[in-house]
């Protein structure tokens, strides 16, 4: 069964994906934990950095609904009578590490999707917008948003006083002035990096599946990522709180964003949330 994927970006409107997924009725179990009041963690760097931009696999399974009777199913598949934290950990791996294969069709779909919506057509290209990305991406953009704004009174600024083409902003810039202004105090120190690097991460899986970039050099690129996410944030909540205001600064469109909070909320609580028991 196939399920769309659906990744949005600023520059670059929205890309697609189909990707197989499992599906079913969830069920929460009774003894859910997290790690404010467990001591237990896993010790698994790559599936860390792949965690980075799990949001845009839980989504290509349904929602986090469906991605979690994915992990019970694989969970209870396994007959080796492995501890839970390694079970949970090996079906993580199977749904999470390069979960965009290299069959024929999805290597044509994720062609496509780098083409279509990333104006990547070649791994030439592929390289350019990852450099770009690493080097400025959308932080800088909300660097300068945010710089032009503080220079006028910060969240206490008057946005439709202040001079875009003086302050070196493109026609439009207002809106994105006012995003910053109104939630002034949610984002971290850290700005929007969250975004840069989730999106970052999700282009070198497409990347994997295209046969632009293979395995190995791929989870370099990815552990690169992983060492930028824990210098700049202390915990999953924050980074994917600054991933979401990314997204909003962006662009995309709100309803598109609450579904990512959704699956985002899910994702990071619960029984059979890795993110509980790998704190970034």
């Amino acid at each position: 069964m196939r399920r769309l994927l659906t990744c949005i970006c600023a520059l670059t409107l929205s890309s697609f994906l189909f990707w197989g997924c499992g599906s079913g009725k969830n069920n929460k179990d009774s003894n859910t934990k997290n790690t404010q009041n467990n001591d237990v963690q896993v010790k698994d760097d790559t599936l860390k950095g792949f965690m980075l931009a799990g949001v845009y696999f839980v989504q290509g399974y349904g929602g986090m609904d469906k991605f979690e009777t994915k992990l019970k199913t694989l969970i209870n598949q396994d007959n080796t009578g492995a501890p839970f934290l390694t079970l949970l950990d090996s079906a993580y791996h199977k749904t999470f590490v390069f979960p965009f294969g290299r069959s024929a069709s999805q290597k044509v779909d994720s062609r496509n999707t780098l083409s279509d919506w990333f104006q990547i057509s070649s791994q030439h290209d592929f390289f350019l917008f990852l450099n770009n990305l690493k080097d400025s991406g959308f932080q800088s953009h909300y660097e300068l948003t945010k710089k032009v704004l503080d220079a006028n009174g910060g969240k206490n600024a008057e946005v439709n006083k202040i001079d875009l083409k003086a302050n070196q902003l493109p026609e439009g810039s207002d809106v994105l002035l006012q995003f910053v202004k109104d939630n002034y105090d949610d984002f971290s120190p850290a700005g929007i990096k969250a975004w840069n690097i989730g999106l970052y991460v999700y282009i070198v899986n497409l990347g994997y599946s295209a046969e632009y970039i293979d395995p190995v050099n791929a989870k370099a690129l990815i552990l690169e990522q992983l060492k930028l996410a824990e210098a700049q944030y202390k915990d999953w909540n924050t980074y994917f709180s600054d991933f979401m205001l990314g997204r909003e600064f962006s662009g995309v469109a709100k309803s598109e964003n609450e579904v990512y909070k959704a699956a985002i909320k899910g994702m990071l609580q619960g029984h059979y949330s890795m993110y509980t028991y790998m704190p970034l």
